[in-house]
Formats: structure tokens, C-alpha cells, sequence
């Protein structure tokens, strides 16, 4: 079933009514109230609503350029009286058509393993899966209700993460695309809640950034963020290091005062049973693409 809607970029003014539908998306909420403003100012981010019949918008969704060929298409939301019309569909069109006049040749978007409506959705739509990553989250420091995580009887790694320099970027990302982690992750890495393709100049820029590290014959990306968080969203590591390397990541974000680690992987048995004998609280995702 379809219904003729408008689609047109969101206005500063549709702010009230977007957040009335998407309040209690989750049930912890939304975080379309805390990006919305923000994702306007971007001159590299389209968020495009449909106009019904009251000329209030009933739907949402979000393109982003993250380089200048590849889009991410995300916080895709219709309000629940108009589910089942296909309004996504003709949001999901006019954001695609975006990203192409914009450079993109490929969009990607993810979705939580859960997420059974969502995935049968993008499936629908032409999408394929390319990726399966595994979101890692673990409290440490004084954060941690355990010993293992506040350092009580914890013990540390037999690795020491080093600064990394712009020189080893090379070795490190020939490792990573030839290996298994870099062949599950389809050579893409995150930033943020988003997933690109990785390139040896994002290795350098972190290495001048003082957020590459080298650890035994492996690599990180690390550095903190906001909320006291500790974030890694890439790594390179074979199977019988990966629980030091892992173990070594927690050291460095009790050092630096973090209160959690986040850590993506992909989805690899080793890696991720590995994370979460050092108690990781996983969750699944995954990444769909298509050509623009």
C-alpha cells in the first residue's frame, strides 16, 4: 500500500513534530532530539522528512557523506500510524538520488541483529549484507563493579601499547587486508556509528594524532572520547595475541582515567569469544551496501 506524501529536506520548524513520534522509538528513547539541529548545519548531511496531509512530517531519514565517494544512510523513522505505505521506501529513494549527485557510488547503513522489521526492510529494498561487526562494551577503572575491571586483582596484559608512527602505517594496514579480521570486516573500519572504507592515510593522520598504537605484532586505533569513554574502532591482531592486545586496550583506558571501552570487531569467533572472556558485553550488527 502507498500514499502520495512530499518529500523535501527537514526545516529547523519540524523540529516539534519529529520529536513527537520519535520520542519512545527505543526503550530508552531517541537520540534524533539530541542530533537533529546538528545534522542541519552539516553541509555534508541531507535529512529528508514526507509531508502528509496536515503538512507535518510523518517520516525521517539521513544521508551523510563520509568520503567522497561513499554515503551513510541512517535514523530512519516512521511515525506509527503511517507504517506499512511505503514511505520509506520513497525517503530511502530521494536520499539515494542525494548521495549520487553528491559523488557517492556506494551507501551503506546499519542494523541491529534484532532488528528483524529493519532487516527484511533494507533487504527488501535491494540491499546486501557485506559485513557482520560486534560492538564491545566493558566498564573499567572505577567504573567497574569487578576486580577484573577496576584493578584490583586484575592482570594486566603481558603487551604494552606503544605510540605507533606514521611509518608503520603501511605494515599495519597490509597485515589487516590480507588477515582474517581485515577480510571479515570487508576493509571497512568505523568512526563513530558509522563504517568506511579504512586507507593508509587514516592510519598516518591517527599516528599524528597520537592515536595509533602498536602492540607486540599487532595495531590499534585508540583514543578517548566524550563521557569518559575509551573508544577503539579498529584493530589488527592475530588469534594467539588478541587476548593480550585486548587485555593491553583495557590498560591503557584505566590509565588514561576512562570509565568504559568501546571496542568494534568484526564478527570473528576468536576475536569476539576473546573479548568476551575479559567480560565485553557484546552486541551484533550489521552493515548493508549498495551501489548508488
Amino acid at each position: 500500500m502507498t500514499s502520495a506524501v512530499t518529500i523535501r529536506p527537514a526545516l529547523p520548524s519540524d523540529r516539534e513534530a519529529i520529536f513527537e513520534f520519535t520520542r519512545d522509538t527505543f526503550e530508552w528513547g531517541d537520540y534524533i532530539a539530541d542530533e537533529f539541529d546538528g545534522w542541519l548545519d552539516r553541509d555534508d548531511t541531507l535529512v529528508a522528512v514526507a509531508i502528509g496531509d496536515n503538512e507535518r512530517p510523518i517520516a525521517l531519514a539521513t544521508a551523510r557523506m563520509i568520503s567522497p565517494s561513499e554515503a551513510w544512510f541512517h535514523a530512519a523513522r516512521v511515525h506509527p500510524d503511517h507504517r506499512g505505505r511505503g514511505i520509506a521506501a520513497e525517503i530511502s529513494v530521494a536520499l539515494r538520488a542525494w548521495a549520487g549527485e553528491h559523488g557517492a557510488t556506494v551507501g551503506r547503513l546499519l542494523v541491529e541483529d534484532w532488528n528483524t522489521a529493519s532487516i527484511r526492510h533494507v533487504e527488501k529494498t535491494g540491499r546486501r549484507r557485506v559485513a557482520t561487526m560486534v560492538r564491545c562494551a566493558k566498564s573499567v577503572g572505577d567504573a567497574s563493579p569487578s576486580p577484573d575491571g577496576n584493578g584490583g586483582s586484575r592482570v594486566p596484559s603481558r603487551l604494552r601499547a606503544r605510540p605507533a608512527h606514521a611509518a608503520e602505517a603501511q605494515p599495519a594496514f597490509a597485515s589487516w587486508s590480507v588477515g582474517e579480521l581485515g577480510r571479515a570486516s570487508r576493509g571497512l573500519f568505523a568512526v563513530g556509528w558509522t563504517f568506511r572504507r579504512l586507507t593508509i592515510e587514516d592510519l598516518v593522520a591517527a599516528a599524528r594524532r597520537s592515536a595509533f598504537w602498536e602492540i607486540g605484532a599487532g595495531w590499534a586505533l585508540a583514543s578517548n572520547a566524550p563521557d569518559a569513554r575509551f573508544e577503539v574502532p579498529w584493530l589488527e591482531t592475530r588469534e594467539e595475541d588478541v587476548g593480550d592486545l585486548l587485555r593491553s586496550l583495557v590498560d591503557s583506558a584505566i590509565g588514561s582515567g576512562s570509565e568504559s571501552v568501546m571496542i568494534w570487531l568484526p564478527n570473528v569467533d576468536w576475536a569476539v569469544r576473546a573479548a568476551r572472556r575479559l567480560g565485553f558485553e557484546t552486541s551484533v550488527m550489521h552493515v548493508y551496501a549498495s551501489a548508488l
